[in-house]
């Protein structure tokens, strides 16, 4: 084989000899490997010259050179850009959904240099008592001028702090502190009031910190009201359409926020921990908003509603508790979404007492000492996608109730079941993750009939492992006519019964899994595959193909550098 030394450079046609072998070398000095570029060598056989073509450079039809390195380069630069912007278009989207779901929050204020002037108690009757001697600063009552009540140091050891009562006009009581009633009277008394606003007010060591008495359309925000030992931080008795935002209700006698035979109000982003109650809604209190807040470290429960309907519960922190994170008796039609109920000294959630119609979705309740969620003496109820697991007994106990639906729930990981029913009858339960139990993942008890159970995944519960052994089964009947399959010829998914499946329907092991208990109970129809639902990632899968993508490029790059 010839060749010049050094190679072979741009824009000289070389030849070459060589042996009957169709592959051959060229050496190339590391001085002149950044100076140039072999496009085309010609082999010499016999008497012709063949070509041999580099592939990386084939001319285009107008004779252009395209490199396909480079044309790989920008299709995989393209495909980052695309990545990333739904990356950044997801993000966004997050972060606009994020900024909704917490409008009401506000960003935390920094208190103001209040200078207060001590005064005696203040007590208006009427708006003709709206004067200066009665605490007005300024305004003149309208909407766009109300009335100021303002930087006042009151204790109220021989009369309410401030008592205004049968008015209408328009008021703003701000930056007051009232104080040091020995238990006696209440910090702040509004009785038969309209169009009050209550902002960055201080009451402690008084009976009550604010009370509202048949008074509506008032609005109560940003006031601290704490170690009141006789009372609610706040409370609102016949009273309706008031709003309670970024109030701090803590270590009060009685609960942070009570509400008695009190209707459509709204309850956002207060604190309410470390009382003998974090809120409760007390007789025909019905259709409040109660959501965002904080109702943790009460001496019993975080909320408790006796006797109220309709009321939405959402988002609100109910935990480390020392009996229920939320408790509902006798109270029907409320609506409980995406509450966190845990470590509470007793259950998660309680729905007691005749509380029938209930819709509970997306709730929380881990590491009770007891069980995720009770339902005792209801009925109707609905249980949707929430997660009760890793409880000191049970996920959730149905007890002598009637037509509870649940679905799509996670049970797993308790120390005992991960779903009970006792004397409990018409009960559905389908879709739910039943894993890791330390004793069955679904049980019925005797005296419980009529019960369904379908769709639902059953994994390694009972010590169950891959295969069936009759020591280790993962669900009980000892009821009367529960039936483990639907209608339409569902069944469950047993991690310990998965074939065989050579027979139609397919999908179905072919022989029946036998349920432990008394009822000689099978699942006539148990399913191959398990039903799990599909996992939220949110943006991380695009994320990481975004790294991916330019790691391979940074590396393609580096190569072709090197070469």
């Amino acid at each position: 084989m010839r060749f010049l030394p050094y190679g072979l450079f741009r824009g000289e046609a070389q030849t070459a000899s060589m042996p009957s072998s169709d592959t051959f070398s060229i050496l190339v000095s590391q001085r002149a490997r950044k100076s140039f570029i072999v496009r085309t060598c010609y082999l010499e056989r016999g008497n012709g010259l063949a070509p041999i073509i580099d592939r990386e450079f084939q001319p285009d039809r107008n004779g252009k050179v395209r490199n396909r390195s480079s044309k790989a380069l920008v299709l995989g630069a393209i495909i980052v850009a695309v990545l990333m912007v739904g990356a950044i278009a997801g993000l966004l989207a997050q972060i606009v959904n994020n900024k909704e779901s917490h409008q009401s929050e506000s960003p935390a204020k920094i208190p103001a240099r209040i200078t207060y002037t001590v005064r005696s108690p203040i007590l208006i009757n009427g708006n003709g008592d709206f004067t200066a001697a009665n605490g007005i600063v300024s305004g003149s009552g309208t909407a766009s001028d109300p009335f100021i009540i303002a930087d006042w140091d009151i204790t109220a050891s021989s009369d309410h702090g401030i008592w205004i009562q049968g008015t209408d006009a328009h008021f703003i009581l701000r930056n007051c502190q009232v104080h040091d009633s020995s238990g006696m009277y209440d910090g702040l008394m509004l009785y038969n009031c309209v169009n009050g606003t209550v902002e960055n007010n201080d009451f402690w060591n008084d009976g009550g910190g604010i009370v509202l008495s048949s008074s509506s359309g008032n609005t109560l925000i940003n006031n601290t009201c704490i170690s009141n030992p006789d009372s609610d931080g706040i409370n609102l008795a016949s009273s309706s359409n008031n709003t309670l935002i970024n109030n701090t209700c803590n270590s009060n006698g009685a609960a942070g926020i009570g509400l008695f035979d009190s209707d459509n109000n709204t309850l956002v982003n207060n604190s309410c921990s470390s009382n003998n109650y974090g809120m409760y809604l007390y007789v025909s209190s019905n259709n409040n908003t109660i959501c965002n807040n904080s109702c943790s470290n009460s001496l019993v429960d975080g909320i408790h509603l006796i006797s109220s309907s309709g009321n939405a519960l959402s988002n609100n922190n109910c935990s480390s508790n020392h009996a229920w994170g939320i408790f509902l008796d006798y109270s029907n039609n409320n609506t409980l979404n995406n509450n966190n109920c845990s470590s509470n000294s007793n259950d998660g959630m309680m729905l007691e007492s005749s509380s029938n119609n209930n819709t509970l979705v997306s709730n929380r309740g881990f590491w009770n000492v007891y069980n995720g969620i009770d339902v005792v003496s209801s009925r109707d109820n609905t249980l949707v996608s929430n997660n009760w697991s890793s409880n000191g007994y049970d996920g959730a106990y149905i007890g002598y109730s009637a037509n509870t639906t649940l679905d799509s729930n996670n049970c797993s990981s308790n120390n005992r079941w991960g779903v009970q029913a006792g004397h409990s009858s018409w009960v559905t339960m389908l879709r739910n993750q039943l894993c890791e139990n330390g004793q069955y993942g679904m049980c019925f008890w005797s005296t419980s009939s009529n019960n369904t159970a379908f769709n639902n995944t059953f994994i390694g519960n009972n010590g169950a492992g891959s295969v069936y052994d009759s020591g280790h089964i993962q669900a009980i009947d000892d009821g009367t006519d529960n039936r483990w399959n639907s209608t339409e010829g569902y069944g469950n998914y047993w991690s310990d019964w998965t074939s065989p499946d050579v027979l139609p329907p397919y999908g179905v092991v072919d022989s029946p899994y036998v349920i432990a208990g008394s009822a000689g109970a099978e699942d006539y129809f148990p399913l191959t595959t398990a039903v799990e639902p599909i996992p939220e990632f949110g943006m991380m899968p695009i994320v990481v193909m975004v790294i991916l993508a330019a790691i391979f490029l940074t590396n393609g790059a580096r190569r072709r550098k090197a070469s």
